[in-house]
C-alpha cells in the first residue's frame, strides 16, 4: 500500500504516481471514499479514519496553501504556546500576492500581503510549518495588535516571553521604521522587561518616537499619559489623565 504524506500536491507524490492520469484517477476514488479531502485545487489532505478529520493541523495547512505562505501574529503566538485563546474559525497567513480566502474544515484562511522577508523559519520538511521567529511574532503583534488577538493578549505574550533576542528586535524595528511601533515596543518592553533589557535599547526607541502623542488601544476618557513614551493608555486606576 502506498504511503501518502498528510498534506500533498501532485509534486509531492509524483514518484508514487508518475502518470498524472493514474494520480487523478486515484484521487477521485480516494475523495469519494472519504480517505482524502481537497483543501483547495492542487492541495490534498489525508483523513484520519478514526476521527474523520484530517491529520494535518491548521498551522501545517496554512504553510502549504502557497509555495511562499507562512504565518505570524496571533497564530504564531499560539504556535509558540503564548496565546491564551485560540481562533477556531479563522486563520491569517501571509503571502506575496493577494488571494481569495480558503474555507476548509470550518476554518477560513485569510491571506495578508507579506511586506517583510525577515525572520521566516522554514520547517516544512521537518514538521510541516513555515512560521516567523518568536521575535517577529511579538513585533508583528504589537504593530497590529488586532491581528495579535487584542492588546491584552499581546501583553500576556510579551510577559511570558523572557528570552527574546534584542538584536533581532532592533533589525525588525529598523525594517518597519514606524515611529508608533517604536513607541509601543519601547513602552511595553520597559513595562514588562525593565532592566532585563539594556538601557541603550530604550534610548534607541526614544530617539525614533518624535513628539506626537498617540493613543494605545483606548479612546478619550479614562486615560493616562505615559509622558516618557508620548503614549495615552487606558487608566485602570488612579485619576484620569494622570501623568507618568
Amino acid at each position: 500500500m502506498k504511503t501518502l504524506p498528510i498534506l500533498f500536491s501532485y509534486d509531492d507524490v509524483k514518484a508514487l504516481y508518475p502518470n498524472t492520469n493514474g494520480f487523478y484517477s486515484f484521487l477521485k476514488r480516494a475523495i469519494k471514499s472519504g480517505r482524502i479531502k481537497q483543501v483547495k485545487k492542487g492541495l490534498y489532505a489525508l483523513v484520519d479514519p478514526s476521527t474523520g478529520g484530517v491529520f494535518a493541523n491548521k498551522f501545517q495547512i496554512a504553510s502549504r496553501l502557497f509555495d511562499d505562505s507562512y504565518f505570524s501574529y496571533h497564530d504564531a503566538l499560539e504556535y509558540y504556546g503564548l496565546a491564551t485563546q485560540s481562533f477556531v474559525s479563522q486563520f491569517t497567513y501571509l503571502t506575496h500576492v493577494r488571494v481569495n480566502p480558503v474555507d476548509f474544515d470550518d476554518i477560513i484562511y485569510y491571506s495578508k500581503i507579506s511586506v517583510c522577508n525577515l525572520e521566516i523559519i522554514d520547517r516544512v520538511k521537518e514538521n510541516g510549518v513555515r512560521v516567523v521567529s518568536l521575535e517577529r511574532a511579538i513585533i508583528d503583534s504589537i504593530d497590529n495588535y488586532h491581528l495579535g488577538g487584542g492588546l491584552d493578549e499581546v501583553e500576556m505574550a510579551i510577559q511570558a516571553s523572557q528570552k527574546l533576542n534584542i538584536e533581532k528586535i532592533i533589525i525588525l524595528l529598523e525594517f518597519y521604521n514606524k515611529a508608533f511601533l517604536y513607541q509601543k515596543v519601547g513602552y511595553l518592553f520597559e513595562k514588562y522587561y525593565g532592566e532585563k533589557i539594556p538601557k541603550s535599547f530604550y534610548e534607541l526607541c526614544l530617539s525614533k518616537i518624535g513628539t506626537k502623542k498617540m493613543y494605545l488601544d483606548c479612546t478619550p476618557g479614562r486615560t493616562k499619559l505615559i509622558s516618557k513614551w508620548n503614549l495615552i493608555v487606558k487608566n485602570d486606576g488612579g485619576l484620569p489623565n494622570e501623568l507618568f
